[in-house]
């Protein structure tokens, strides 16, 4: 990833975060790591264990391309099982996205729910 494209990524993560926060999520992990695998945030509300891939853009077009591609999602649950496993979480858990669109000085958010749901292979 460029150098630009990583500074507006953090960017992206951080109004996530705030975006969050104030919608009453707790925030557990940010940039959570596992060998290769990586989830951008880690939350809880009402109950759940919450997997959040953000994705930040600077135009306004949600295309396809921006969804979380199989080979992703896979490392995703992956992360996520070995998180829920080492820490002993018993809990329902859900994927979400948070698309970051940056326009000049605002941002908007849009939050897609279950984004995935993880099949057994």
């Amino acid at each position: 990833m460029s150098g630009n494209r990583q500074k507006i990524g953090k960017v992206g993560e951080q109004k996530a975060h705030s975006f969050l926060l104030e919608k009453k999520y707790q925030i557990i992990e940010t940039n959570w790591r596992c060998l290769k695998c990586e989830i951008d945030i880690i939350a809880s509300k009402n109950k759940e264990l919450i997997f959040i891939e953000v994705k930040t853009r600077t135009n306004t077009i949600i295309s396809e391309e921006n969804l979380i591609s199989i080979p992703q999602q896979k490392r995703i649950i992956y992360a996520a099982d070995y998180y829920i496993k080492k820490n002993k979480i018993d809990l329902n858990v859900r994927f979400d996205l948070i698309f970051v669109e940056r326009a000049l000085k605002s941002f908007k958010f849009t939050h897609i729910k279950e984004i995935f749901i993880p099949t057994i292979d």
